[in-house]
């Protein structure tokens, strides 16, 4: 069994501080760089589907206890349809 001596903990192979500081700045922050760069860039507009009214979604068993009871926490009005239709189609018909 080795000899454990506290006075060398400095120049053990342990010490790795340096190690992990050039990986920080020398992989992380580039590949932060890029990932946020992928996120906020080249992303096209995709037109959403057309409505389908299926019995088994966007079922309403009682109402939502904020807002109107109709739309969720969360809802978008440009992605989120409601059990009659998206918004701006529903309100056209009427």
């Amino acid at each position: 069994m080795p000899n454990f001596d506290i006075r060398l903990m400095g120049n053990m192979p342990a010490n790795t501080a340096g190690l992990w500081k050039r990986v920080t700045f020398l992989l992380a922050l580039p590949a932060i760089v890029l990932c946020a760069a992928n996120a906020f860039t080249g992303h096209k507009h995709v037109e959403r589907e057309p409505f389908a009214k299926y019995e088994y979604l966007r079922r309403r068993t009682k109402r939502f206890p904020w807002g109107d009871g109709n739309r969720s926490l969360f809802h978008n009005a440009e992605v989120n349809a409601l059990p009659e239709g998206y918004e701006d189609e529903v309100a056209e018909e009427d």
